[in-house]
């Protein structure tokens, strides 16, 4: 039972005798404060469940950047409606130009150009793995039959002054 009982907050009232709290140590405004929080935190945790309803098919882009450096890197992008189609360049090691050209969107990620390994390395690597030794073709082997070891269709039983008898 809770009430207002002469300024104190009766907090229980146990077999006829009210257990009071002093409204310094209680105050009956601390309740009106703790619904304001609930009904804060509730709010904050329909607003976070609510969709946040992202558009990723927004409005249409470019940008591009090329280095100009002795890597060469350049970039060039152009997007629309979710789809997306550009390029990329760069200098390898070997100083040949590398260039992929690639486009995204409903069907996928897909990449041409080179997109391959080194063209100047290529041959050699061809030649070094046609040396490579090959794995030998392992021979048929018919598998074995199968053998069972018998096993017995139901245990032993001894009788004797011992087991179950024995308790009676």
């Amino acid at each position: 039972m809770i009430g207002i009982n002469s300024g104190h907050l009766t907090v229980l009232v146990i077999r006829g005798h009210p257990i009071s709290v002093s409204p310094g140590l209680f105050p009956v405004h601390s309740l009106s404060i703790m619904k304001f929080i609930i009904a804060v935190l509730f709010l904050a945790s329909v607003a976070m469940a609510a969709d946040m309803g992202m558009n990723i098919a927004g409005a249409a882009y470019n940008f591009g950047y090329n280095t100009g450096d002795a890597g060469g890197h350049s970039r060039m992008e152009s997007g629309s409606g979710g789809n997306v189609a550009g390029s990329y360049s760069y200098t390898d090691a070997n100083g040949d130009r590398r260039t992929v050209q690639y486009s995204a969107g409903p069907g996928g990620y897909q990449a041409s150009g080179d997109v391959g390994v080194d063209r100047r390395t290529a041959a050699a690597a061809a030649a070094l793995a046609a040396m490579a030794p090959k794995a030998p073709i392992p021979a048929a082997v018919a598998p074995a039959a199968p053998w069972y070891n018998p096993v017995p269709v139901a245990p032993a039983f001894v009788s004797g002054p011992g087991g179950y008898m024995a308790k009676w």
